[in-house]
């Protein structure tokens, strides 16, 4: 159990990416306070857990993390429950349809800018805050995406704000590794989550780029319709490189990587 002892927070944690990593951690020992806006999902990860005998236990705190006043709940949970706070992963993330700039409203753009990149700056700034109170080793994995590497067509709210989060997974690796501090970020390509799911429901977005979509992620749109698309990772495949990054004894060294898990797909 490598995360014995261990208190983590995930966001996004009712589904996807973060759900698979909240179950990986509690399976490893680790207390996870899973925060996500869907309440009921994140009681069925915490049963769930339950149910299979995983040593470490799931917190539920419903959140949404473009309300800075629910973040800052979320880690005082943490430090009530538990008394310290050892890992981030920062999971919750939302796209805009793959809208361009020209169609991209004021309104979409807070929703995604508060969603994939101010709620990413505040929960860095609050870990590292608690970070540096402890003296402790911890870390940050930042769940950043391909889209962070590429310019793409369209889609230029998740674009940039997907590359602020490499910036700034970057800027804290450089500025806070002395004090025993860690920042690494993932970069997925086609990962079967439900990250379409939002934009679509809400009717954001180009309807022609929806249906093809389905329920990957960003890059495998790019594709021409008819084309053959690449083969889908899963979330679990992205649970398992964040629970890598976030071991202190396997990956000790390893600060400010930017991890592309996408089974080669950028290299096409």
């Amino acid at each position: 159990m490598r995360f014995e002892g261990k208190v983590a927070i995930v966001t996004g944690a009712s589904s996807g990416i973060g759900r698979a990593t909240a179950r990986l951690f509690a399976k490893e020992g680790a207390t996870v306070i899973a925060a996500a806006r869907r309440l009921k999902r994140l009681e069925d990860v915490k049963h769930k857990a339950e149910e299979l005998g995983y040593p470490g236990r799931i917190i539920p705190c419903k959140t949404d993390v473009r309300d800075p006043e629910q973040i800052n709940r979320m880690f005082d949970l943490a430090l009530e429950e538990c008394g310290h706070l050892d890992i981030l992963v920062n999971n919750a993330g939302m796209l805009d349809g793959q809208l361009p700039i020209h169609e991209t409203s004021e309104e979409i753009y807070d929703m995604i800018y508060e969603t994939n990149q101010r709620a990413v700056f505040l929960c860095c700034q609050r870990a590292i805050r608690i970070f540096l109170k402890q003296g402790t080793p911890a870390n940050i994995v930042n769940v950043a995406s391909a889209a962070s590497l590429r310019g793409l067509k369209g889609g230029t709210m998740y674009v940039m704000t997907k590359h602020a989060v490499l910036g700034l997974t970057r800027n804290i690796s450089a500025s806070f590794f002395e004090k025993g501090i860690r920042c690494n970020c993932i970069e997925p390509a086609n990962i079967l989550t439900e990250i379409n799911k939002v934009p679509r429901d809400m009717g954001i977005g180009i309807e022609e780029w929806q249906n093809r979509a389905g329920l990957a992620a960003p890059l495998h749109t790019i594709t021409k319709p008819g084309d053959k698309k690449p083969t889908l990772g899963k979330p679990k495949d992205c649970a398992h490189l964040i629970a890598f990054l976030a071991d202190d004894k396997e990956a000790g060294y390893i600060n400010g990587a930017e991890v592309k898990i996408d089974a080669g797909f950028l290299n096409l």
